[in-house]
């Protein structure tokens, strides 16, 4: 049977109504960039046409719930991005998706809750949000100031961020630039403007390192023993 014909039957086998099977497999073939492929057979498809199309086919029926086992495993940027936005909009109508990834900022991306396992264990369960929040460790700020610094201002800056900084270390300096490193970064972001202003120095930039889960999941995984966040139950 060729691509479409498979679409086709496994919405028949799900008892999918004859016009809605065929709007929805128009639909498939089209998100999952397969119209060009209908006519062919599944064994003559590529790699990742073949991994398009089995999801595909898993979205042919309605269903409550739905699990899906690193779905953009070998997929380009452009049609995993089409595919999560569908899967997100699917989600929002209700559907319940069930997704393992090693892609990580495809579940910060998608899940609302994530079960993050290491070693065979579930070593914690949260929004993605709590997970980077609790897990983030140190991150990168960057002020950059309107004209160089003199030598004892950038000493008392150093001194300033030493002091205050939680697991802080100073990433380099430059005459008008500092990167630091610390775990209370957004803290150390107000000191760094009294410190400015109280120097008459005028900050022309400054950014704070934006947290990620796959930092929170590194600093995670290297954690002794499971921690779970308070985070609340579902339905």
């Amino acid at each position: 049977m060729s691509v479409e014909e498979n679409l086709r039957l496994y919405a028949f086998l799900w008892g999918i109504p004859r016009e809605v099977a065929k709007a929805r497999t128009e639909e498939m073939l089209e998100l999952f960039e397969l119209g060009e492929k209908r006519r062919m057979r599944p064994w003559g498809l590529s790699g990742g046409e073949r991994r398009r199309f089995q999801v595909a086919r898993e979205l042919m029926h309605d269903m409550e719930l739905l699990f899906l086992d690193e779905p953009t495993v070998g997929l380009d940027a452009l049609t995993r991005t089409r595919i999560l936005d569908y899967l997100a909009a699917r989600a929002r109508q209700g559907l319940t998706i069930v997704f393992t990834t090693h892609i990580l900022h495809e579940a910060d991306r998608l899940c609302q809750r994530i079960g993050v396992m290491s070693d065979g264990h579930l070593v914690t369960v949260g929004s993605p949000e709590e997970i980077k929040r609790a897990y983030r460790g140190a991150r990168n700020v960057e002020a950059e100031f309107g004209r160089p610094l003199t030598r004892e201002e950038a000493a008392s800056l150093r001194e300033l961020l030493a002091r205050e900084g939680e697991e802080f270390a100073l990433v380099e300096a430059h005459d008008d630039l500092v990167i630091f490193r610390a775990r209370n970064a957004e803290a150390l972001v107000a000191d760094v403007a009294i410190w400015s202003r109280d120097h008459a120095l005028e900050i022309e930039r400054i950014a704070v390192e934006e947290a990620t889960l796959e930092d929170a999941f590194v600093r995670l995984v290297s954690e002794p023993r499971p921690v779970f966040l308070p985070s609340s139950e579902v339905d």
